[in-house]
């Protein structure tokens, strides 16, 4: 974390955190309230939406969700951890497993890309991808506590297709994986292309044709 997001986010107050540490948990208190909980991540996702991890800022934050500055200083060490429980919290934005009786992995996949085409959390990303090119404390935390449990859900739902033997067991999964979802970013991120509702199905049927066994 760098010298002025620490101090951002402790504020005077004394959080000693070091490379490589944990930071301390919080004695025992007050029990932390799930309404104000949930109006600081409302805030704090509003607030990547509208104006960008940059201006996601504790004064922002405390502004918007109605809450004390201190409520926020105790609940997170680090505005990068905040941002990512914050996006990690909408449930339905994120690709979640879902029980598949009786459905193909391609219905499932198709579904997975549908969620993250229309939803909040992609935009965010490719706001927060800027950012994370120069802030490794940031990069980190998107991508152990955002994007590495979402990607095991669709490795898991492909390996599932090999298993079913809807796709070659000598398919490298991890590249599958980006195939699929790349469309989305590139066209979020550089083309400027519209995320039309059909995308996710034409980006799961070209994929799955090429892996599909003879």
């Amino acid at each position: 974390m760098s010298q002025s997001e620490s101090a951002e986010m402790v504020g005077g107050a004394t959080v000693a955190t070091t490379a490589g540490t944990a930071p301390a948990h919080r004695a025992p208190g007050r029990p932390r309230s799930a309404q104000a909980d949930q109006a600081i991540i409302d805030a704090i996702v509003d607030l990547l939406v509208d104006r960008g991890y940059r201006e996601v800022t504790i004064e922002a934050v405390a502004a918007r969700a109605g809450v004390a500055k201190t409520t926020i200083y105790r609940r997170w060490p680090s505005k990068a951890e905040m941002v990512v429980e914050a996006i990690s919290a909408c449930k339905e934005d994120c690709l979640e497993a879902e029980p598949c009786s009786g459905k193909t992995v391609a219905c499932s996949l198709v579904g997975m890309l549908s969620r993250l085409s229309c939803s909040r959390v992609a935009r965010i990303l490719t706001g927060l991808a800027v950012e994370m090119a120069h802030n490794e404390e940031l990069a980190v935390a998107v991508r152990e506590g955002l994007m590495k449990p979402n990607r095991e859900v669709v490795l898991a739902t492909l390996q599932r297709g090999v298993d079913m033997g809807e796709i070659r067991p000598d398919a490298n999964l991890d590249v599958v994986a980006d195939l699929l979802v790349g469309p989305i970013f590139f066209r979020l991120l550089v083309s400027g292309a519209e995320v039309t509702p059909e995308l996710a199905s034409e980006t799961v049927d070209l994929v799955l044709r090429g892996l599909s066994l003879p």
